[in-house]
């Protein structure tokens, strides 16, 4: 999938969601499509129901390369997620039934119920391993300053304030997260409160053009506090 495609899919999504007052953001990384959600703050966001509108959306893209979408929703400017789904799209394996050389009733009901334990085993496991990866994905940072926020700008569109630029990864591993956290100040050169650009997967040599939204309208300037990338 293009970025072309990426944009598309996020002008239909964000016009799906015109009358809910959130501001869609949308990339890919490998074979997972992330969806952003953000919602001014404040305010009250129904996500089950939001996502129920997206999914009838997303059935007419082809997304042959595409194994899960991952759909965040969070505060504008926070970066932590209120809420997360993820669709998974791969086909579901059939599990073969066990063939047993003994027809007796008790030698097959042991078997069965060996059979069902692995099941649940395997489905547990994986659960745990996920949540061992996103562990590692949160507290684990490449110490390797090999991304660089190489352009950004405050810039007002609509009357709304947005953070624009660029994120350069120069190494040649891919990061699964890019985070840059900008401390804001208002008129008088006071700091009133941060904002986070997060990039949900920065490949070799590849370069993300953001655009986050500042919820925080007191704001009139921001300055980089911090840029983080995570294997």
């Amino acid at each position: 999938m293009g970025l072309l495609q990426v944009e598309q899919i996020r002008e239909t999504l964000q016009e799906v969601l015109s009358e809910h007052s959130v501001i869609v953001q949308v990339n890919q990384f490998r074979n997972q499509l992330n969806i952003i959600l953000n919602k001014p703050p404040g305010t009250i966001a129904h996500y089950a129901a939001l996502v129920d509108l997206l999914k009838s959306r997303l059935g007419q893209f082809h997304l042959d390369d595409i194994d899960r979408i991952k759909i965040i929703g969070r505060i504008q400017g926070s970066p932590k997620s209120d809420w997360e789904e993820v669709i998974d799209l791969r086909p579901t394996p059939l599990v073969s039934q066990p063939t047993y050389a003994s027809s007796a009733p008790w030698v097959v009901a042991i078997a069965a119920g060996v059979v069902s334990l692995l099941v649940i085993f395997s489905y547990h496991m994986g659960q745990w391993q996920q949540q061992q990866r996103m562990q590692s994905l949160i507290g684990t940072a490449s110490s390797r300053q090999t991304v660089t926020l190489t352009d950004y700008k405050w810039h007002i569109e609509g009357g709304a304030p947005f953070l624009v630029g660029v994120l350069k990864n120069y190494s040649e591993d891919s990061f699964r997260l890019v985070q840059a956290d900008f401390e804001l100040f208002d008129k008088g050169g006071q700091r009133v409160g941060q904002v986070s650009v997060q990039v949900y997967g920065l490949g070799p040599e590849e370069t993300w053009h953001f655009r986050e939204p500042v919820g925080n309208l007191q704001a009139v300037r921001a300055r980089l506090l911090k840029l983080q990338s995570f294997l």
